[in-house]
């Protein structure tokens, strides 16, 4: 049974609240990536992150993150895969969150920020590179 995503944020960086390690804070959310380099691509985007809440999970799986071009639906970069557990209580919310570095976009155009859990496409957020 594949898990249910509560949300899943991309952003540019997170970390944890020190006086409460449950509150989670978002960096530089990212649904668009304007290029200001010269030449504007390739674009090397040196950190991208991507953040899961889950819920509905059941045992142990298999999880990563892949980054399509949407025009050819060819895989740009991805994550190694990573092992999430979840606990007996099905309802239970379970955090994972991914850094990728170093990505590299070489042309403008539609994206799509894939989460894939034992084999299976799960969720997908846009993500537009100009």
């Amino acid at each position: 049974m594949l898990p249910i995503v509560r949300y899943m944020i991309v952003c540019e960086d997170w970390d944890t609240d020190p006086d409460n390690p449950l509150r989670v804070n978002v960096y530089g959310l990212l649904s668009n990536i304007t290029s200001v380099e010269d030449p504007p691509y390739p674009l090397l985007f040196e950190e991208l992150c991507v953040l899961l809440v889950l819920t509905e999970g059941r045992g142990t799986g298999s999880a990563g993150i892949v980054c399509r071009f949407e025009d050819t639906g060819q895989q740009i970069f991805g994550t190694a895969e990573r092992t999430v557990t979840f606990g007996s209580d099905p309802l239970a919310v379970v955090g994972v969150a991914f850094r990728i570095r170093n990505c590299l976009f070489r042309r403008t155009g539609l994206y799509s920020i894939q989460f894939w859990y034992d084999n299976q496409l799960v969720d997908e957020r846009p993500l537009r590179l100009r």
